[in-house]
């Protein structure tokens, strides 16, 4: 019997929400549990200290401690309330304004002085990707600050595996799109934010605090020989 060509998996919102559900028991391979308190003191100069934060598509929710340790009233929101969350124990702590959708937001129109947008916009297709930027500017404040993360000129199909039992072909992390930081640049612009600022590098993991000195020292120096990894955005609504 021959085997039929595999088609490429059509992500629908049953689909995302079994995947995501599933890596939302590991932790360690979210970008902002690895990434997220770098890209915020990268930035963190930007925000005022008493600033109002809203981490859009924050999933699990490993981005939420760090902003907080910042000392900004902080709020997540996603498509979704099931998952929200679900990775992290900020119920409670001082400036949390809890979770929300990103309709709720809207509806009661919030309004923020800084929006993170991290590791999302690789997930979008074109008409996701729009509404995502368009809902993004009603939510953020006059000359709020908006930042944005993705994978630098990734090659999407060094990371496509197969499924055997659908026989179809997916990217493992389920991204739909590479960036360039140029692309990225021209894309903000083109919808209406302002004082875009574009950079490639290579953030570092400090999301556990105990790791020696000697072992960032090490990765310091690597990270100055490697391509960049990621793309980082800053602009203004």
């Amino acid at each position: 019997m021959t085997t039929p060509q595999p088609a490429m998996l059509k992500w629908d919102n049953e689909t995302l929400s079994r995947f995501w559900g599933y890596y939302s028991q590991f932790p360690e391979l979210y970008f902002s549990r690895q990434k997220g308190r770098d890209v915020i003191k990268f930035v963190s100069g930007m925000i005022p200290k008493n600033a109002m934060v809203l981490d859009y598509g924050c999933g699990p929710g490993h981005l939420l401690p760090y902003l907080l340790d910042e000392g900004y009233t902080v709020l997540g929101a996603d498509i979704s309330l099931e998952t929200i969350g679900s990775a992290v124990n900020v119920r409670g702590r001082d400036n949390f304004m809890g979770f929300d959708t990103i309709d709720g937001l809207l509806s009661s129109e919030r309004k923020f002085d800084a929006i993170f947008l991290l590791e999302v916009i690789e997930h979008l297709d074109d008409q996701a990707l729009e509404l995502t930027l368009s809902q993004a500017r009603r939510l953020l404040k006059k000359g709020g600050l908006f930042v944005v993360t993705t994978p630098n000129e990734e090659r999407l199909e060094d990371s496509m595996v197969y499924c055997p039992v659908a026989n179809v072909i997916y990217h493992r992390w389920q991204h739909m799109r590479s960036w360039s930081a140029a692309q990225l640049a021209d894309t903000l612009s083109s919808r209406g934010f302002h004082d875009v600022k574009v950079e490639t590098r290579n953030f570092r993991d400090i999301s556990t605090p105990k790791v020696l000195q000697a072992k960032l020292l090490i990765s310091e120096i690597f990270n100055r020989f490697r391509k960049p990894q990621s793309i980082l955005a800053t602009a203004r609504g």
